[in-house]
């Protein structure tokens, strides 16, 4: 393994500076759960690493009213033992839950899990679904941006040199919103998804979707929205019938491909399946049945 320096801020500014001094050879890392595996197996070797663990202005969950924000370096367990982020968000809740081991949950971050912009990446799913932002720290400055903007490729993202991912912010959905998140694994323990699906619904007026969207992993390059099969939904009442329609598209547009884990028929079966169930899991059918 290659030999780094290892430095260890204690504010956000002191963080951005190191990253300033060091140059493009420094690496700044949160759990470092995925890049340690990288630099053991020689994919990566940084000349510093600029630890972020430290950092108190990135960690820890901000509720109001109206929205969430996520500290960068908040653990995924932090999001799974959080009751009130089980009710208000019950699909990122899932996600979080599922990501590797606790103890990986313990260490590993939404932050990191984000920057690693791994196409199978749990938590990107659902933050895509809750139409989350990305705030973003650098030596320029502060900007935000769509999370759907944020990835441009596998394990790249619109980082540039010595900027930080320091905030990750979900308005809460208003109205009526059913959403769960659905992964796909091949045995029951500690495993990459074979396929990540999310999905939520908003009823506005008279049962009608008002907001729609559906989100997948490893469906493609990066985690993605589909945003035709979205629109498939919204304006029109919740029924099966309409969510095996957006199903369908949804399944046909994917760019899914075979692979050791798993072939691309089966993906795109899954995608079928998956939406209508998760809807149903969530509750949004019974008001069929009940007339509400």
């Amino acid at each position: 393994m290659a030999r780094f320096a290892y430095h260890r801020p204690s504010s956000l500014g002191e963080a951005l500076a190191m990253l300033a001094d060091l140059g493009p050879g420094a690496m700044a890392v949160a759990g470092a759960t995925d890049v340690w595996v990288s630099l053991r197996a020689g994919k990566v070797a940084p000349a510093a690493l600029v630890s972020l663990r430290n950092v108190p202005d990135l960690q820890g969950l901000r509720k109001s009213g109206r929205s969430l924000a996520i500290g960068a370096c908040t653990p995924h367990a932090r999001i799974e033992d959080d009751p009130w982020v089980a009710e208000r968000l019950p699909a990122l809740h899932q996600a979080c839950s599922q990501v590797g081991s606790r103890q990986v949950r313990n260490v590993g971050t939404v932050g990191g899990n984000l920057c690693n912009a791994a196409p199978s990446a749990d938590s990107a799913v659902p933050l895509l679904l809750y139409d989350a932002e990305c705030w973003i720290e650098g030596p320029e400055g502060h900007r935000n941006l769509p999370l759907a903007d944020f990835f441009t490729g596998p394990g790249t993202t619109v980082l540039e040199p010595g900027e930080v991912l320091s905030e990750v912010r979900v308005p809460l959905p208003e109205g009526r919103t059913f959403s769960g998140y659905h992964k796909v694994t091949r045995r029951k323990a500690m495993e990459l998804p074979l396929l990540g699906v999310g999905v939520r619904v908003s009823l506005g007026d008279e049962g009608r979707v008002a907001v729609a969207r559906i989100a997948l992993g490893v469906a493609g390059p990066t985690p993605l929205r589909v945003r035709e099969a979205e629109e498939l939904l919204e304006g029109r009442p919740l029924t099966p019938e309409s969510a095996r329609e957006a199903a369908e598209a949804a399944a046909r547009l994917a760019r899914v491909r075979d692979s050791w884990r798993g072939r691309a028929w089966y993906r795109r079966e899954l995608i079928r399946v998956l939406i209508p169930r998760i809807l149903e899991d969530a509750g949004a059918f019974q008001r069929l049945e009940t007339g509400n």
